[in-house]
């Protein structure tokens, strides 16, 4: 076929289908430029019944308009015309004459022949010569002529007829309850009105008619008086057809009917249609969508992607369109969000490829917007590490993308601090990055850092550099921009020092996660600061006394091990006081056990000060542990190097509110059997004044007075007035007759002789008290032995002056002693046995102090403070 020379001049293919004249025999070609088999084709294809002359609706003539035909393998525009003129055959019947116009389909469609155009052809032709062999000018179906139509039929019907020629349906026109239905040039602006809401290239595959028999037939859109089986019925202007069935074909309804709600204009869409003449075959109702989008591609697509519906092909038509620098954050944020989820699945390369290619520095924070825009969740968490695992994919093609995406989750205002610690934990994990921006985030955010340190913490193996690069840059900001958790982290690697760190500062550090005592006094150990031990008194005092007691107090021997003589006074005091805090396991509160750092400070160091403070500190409020604390202090014998009761009397000076347990704790070790060792203490009178009311300690200040006045080689005139007063009823408590007996017999010697001068029998009542008790046997044998000398030598002074010995007195008194002789130089005791005696001066407290005993050095004077 060939076009005419006018843009609109086609010359027709035809055919006519009859019989001649008288004739009874078949229909047969009687004439047509078309080969005869192929006129056939198209020719039997448009028969769907014999015409009824009772029957108004189906009144001749019919038009049948046709893509194809069986056989046929290309498509055409054709158009048939059945129509009597009152001939017969030769049996009488009616002769029908079946009239075909035919246009090839690529001329056709760029010429944009409608079937109301091949309507109006035909009629003319019908009233022409009998040969067409001239071109023919079908009248073009204007827009609003078709448009007009729709909205007359109504839209939502004809859009509803559409889309379910689109699902495949067989559609029957039928008149409306009570109506009639309309002519015949009424039946084909309809049936054109209808295709003209589908693309014009869906005409390569559509049919219809204006009436069909009883016959069977495969077109796709007629009237008829009623459906048959497998065929939908829809009366003329009756509301909206049924739904289709296929997805894509209920999409082209929802969009049909979004764009006329939006142009407001059925001729807008009729145009855009009619001007999409690529042919499409009847099985793509997909595509047919995609050319109704392009109408208005951009919000159908945008509109598709909120609806699940999208494909990349269709952002990629979309973005060939529209270039990227012309969309709006919200337009550019749904497409690449889009793109981005599709881009994760296995056959999401197309998606990936069309990021790449229309990437803009927006889309880290379109996608991260994205995230955010839902409440902080593990949903939201795993979908950044994706967006994340994308971007480094494309990161060769677009450096620094995945560091913008990171930079901008982390640093989304008002999100939940928590989710932003998770991210930053989960980057560094997973994809070994960090960043400055993000650090500073952690670090201004209380919350969010302490999560992400949780997690640090939590990871086995474990890998505390994170941490170390956080404390750096920490350092660099001003101390207090510095969160709580990070400086006492600074304190465990040295980077900080302890005086900017607070308890609350440890108990941030440790809060979150169950094992981070243990952590932070592993990395103090390994950087050697033990300081941490001060702030974290109250976390470790907790574990301590929940039963955690045997790990706490291990872990402190490996920090500040009690024989390290660079651990800090105030350190020293917070390890001992934990274990002092410990519950007891039996072995008694001994001084070695219990304050073991306290042993390597003197009596005199000025470190005492520090240790002292620190222990009124953390007993203040905590009874319990004030009354342990003095009684690890007291210990299990005096400390011999007074460090200990130096502590208790500056404890008592600062607070003599515990006065009361050391009266008890030393009460109690006076009254027991190894008493002797706690009388070296040097105690303040007020405590002395308070100890001898108690029962039982009545003898406590002579005894102590008798115990200095040998210690500071006191006469022995002065060491017996002592023990006179002690005794003014001639009694003596058995702690003062072990304090006489301690220092040997030849004291007692003595000491009785000034007894008897100072008062009569005194000095005999003590060697009778002395005699009569077993515990002093040996102390009374050395009395005796040195009687039996004296008295020997007292003979040999009697025979020497030529006197005979007298009788005992049976009350002699001690000989009188007009004046005392100056005491010789000390010499050293004699032994208790027998053997010549030789007088010696009155020992000093050196001579007879106990063996394996030094004395300790006195304390300034102690006063009772008012509190």
């Amino acid at each position: 076929m060939n076009e005419a020379p006018g843009p609109d001049g086609l010359t027709a293919q035809w055919a006519v289908l009859g019989k001649h004249p008288g004739r009874s025999m078949g229909y047969e070609v009687l004439d047509g430029s078309l080969p005869g088999n192929r006129a056939q084709r198209y020719l039997w294809g448009a028969t769907t019944g014999t015409p009824d002359a009772h029957d108004p609706a189906g009144g001749l003539p019919w038009r049948v308009f046709l893509s194809g035909a069986d056989g046929e393998t290309r498509s055409v525009c054709a158009v048939v015309d059945t129509s009597w003129d009152g001939a017969k055959d030769g049996t009488g019947r009616p002769s029908y004459t079946w009239l075909l116009l035919l246009f090839e389909w690529q001329a056709a469609s760029r010429a944009g022949v409608t079937w109301t155009a091949l309507d109006r052809a035909v009629s003319r032709a019908g009233s022409a010569p009998a040969r067409f062999d001239a071109p023919l000018a079908p009248p073009r179906t204007t827009v609003a002529e078709l448009s007009y139509t729709v909205d007359e039929l109504g839209f939502e019907w004809a859009a509803g007829m559409a889309a379910l020629l689109l699902d495949g349906r067989q559609l029957v026109i039928t008149a409306p309850r009570g109506g009639a239905l309309p002519g015949l040039d009424e039946r084909v602006r309809t049936l054109d009105a209808v295709c003209s809401l589908l693309p014009y290239g869906c005409r390569s595959w559509l049919s219809g008619a204006t009436w069909t028999g009883k016959a069977e037939h495969d077109l796709r859109l007629v009237f008829a008086a009623s459906a048959r089986t497998g065929q939908q019925e829809a009366p003329l202007g009756t509301g909206r057809p049924p739904a289709p069935r296929g997805e894509a074909a209920a999409r082209y309804l929802t969009e049909l009917l979004r764009l006329r709600a939006k142009l407001g204009s059925t001729a807008d869409l009729v145009a855009h249609l009619l001007a999409a003449t690529t042919a499409l075959p009847p099985s793509d109702a997909a595509e047919a969508v995609r050319v109704l989008q392009e109408l208005d591609l951009l919000d159908s697509v945008l509109n598709d992607i909120r609806q699940g519906r999208a494909r990349p092909g269709d952002v990629q038509r979309l973005l060939e369109l529209h270039a990227v620098e012309s969309l709006d954050d919200r337009q550019l944020g749904t497409l690449v969000v889009f793109l981005a989820e599709y881009a994760r699945r296995p056959d999401g390369g197309t998606a990936q490829a069309l990021l790449t290619r229309h990437w803009t520095r927006r889309v880290p924070e379109l996608l991260a917007a994205h995230v955010v825009a839902d409440p902080a969740s593990k949903r939201t968490l795993t979908l950044a590490k994706e967006y994340l695992t994308l971007l480094r994919g494309l990161e060769e093609a677009h450096p620094g993308s995945f560091d913008r995406l990171f930079t901008a989750l982390a640093a989304t205002p008002g999100y939940d601090p928590a989710w932003i610690g998770s991210l930053a934990y989960m980057v560094e994990k997973e994809f070994g990055y960090d960043c400055e921006t993000v650090d500073r985030v952690l670090i201004d955010s209380r919350d969010a850092g302490l999560v992400w340190l949780t997690l640090l913490l939590q990871a086995r193996p474990r890998d505390l550099r994170p941490l170390s690069r956080m404390v750096s840059l920490a350092a660099e900001a001003g101390v207090d921009h510095r969160p709580g958790w990070l400086r006492f982290a600074g304190l465990l690697t040295g980077a900080f020092d302890p005086a900017e760190v607070a308890a609350t500062d440890a108990a941030e550090f440790t809060a979150g996660q169950p094992d981070a005592w243990r952590i932070a006094l592993e990395t103090a150990r390994d950087h050697g600061r033990p300081e941490v031990i001060g702030p974290m008194w109250a976390v470790l005092s907790q574990l301590v006394r929940g039963g955690r007691h045997n790990e706490v107090l291990h872990m402190l021997d490996t920090l500040a091990p009690p024989g390290a003589q660079e651990v800090p006074p105030q350190t020293a005091a917070d390890a001992d006081l934990l274990r002092a805090a410990a519950p007891p396991d039996g072995a008694g509160p001994g001084l070695t056990r219990t304050v073991p750092r306290l042993r390597l400070l003197d009596a005199d160091d000025p470190g005492l000060d520090t240790y002292v403070a620190t222990v009124v500190l953390r007993t203040e409020s905590e009874p319990e542990l004030k009354d342990r604390v003095v009684e690890a202090l007291l210990g299990d014998e005096p400390d011999p190097d007074g460090a200990s009761w130096r502590v208790l009397c500056l404890w008592m000076r600062q607070h003599p509110s515990i006065d009361l347990t050391v009266r008890a704790g030393l009460a109690r070790r006076l009254n027991s059997a190894a008493h002797s060792g706690w009388l070296d203490l040097d105690l303040p009178e007020d405590l002395v004044d308070g100890l001898v009311l108690r029962n039982g300690l009545e003898w406590l200040r002579p005894v102590r007075r008798l115990r200095l006045a040998v210690a500071d080689r006191a006469p022995i005139d002065e060491i017996a007035r002592i023990v006179a007063e002690a005794c003014p009823h001639r009694v003596f408590s058995r702690r003062l007759m072990d304090e006489i007996a301690h220092y040997g017999s030849w004291f007692a010697f003595r000491l009785t002789t000034e007894l008897d001068r100072q008062a009569p029998g005194l000095g005999v009542a003590l060697y009778g008290a002395l005699g009569s008790d077993r515990q002093y046997q040996n102390v009374r044998a050395g009395l005796v032995r040195l009687s039996i000398e004296q008295l020997n030598r007292h003979r040999r002074l009697l025979a020497a002056l030529g006197a005979a010995e007298p009788s005992p007195h049976p009350f002699a008194g001690p000989p009188v002693h007009t004046q005392r002789p100056a005491a010789p130089a000390p010499s050293p005791a004699p032994p208790d046995q027998p053997g010549t005696w030789r007088p010696d001066a009155l020992p000093t407290a050196a001579d007879h102090a106990p063996k394996g005993k030094r004395r300790r050095p006195r304390l300034p004077g102690w006063k009772r403070r008012d509190p």
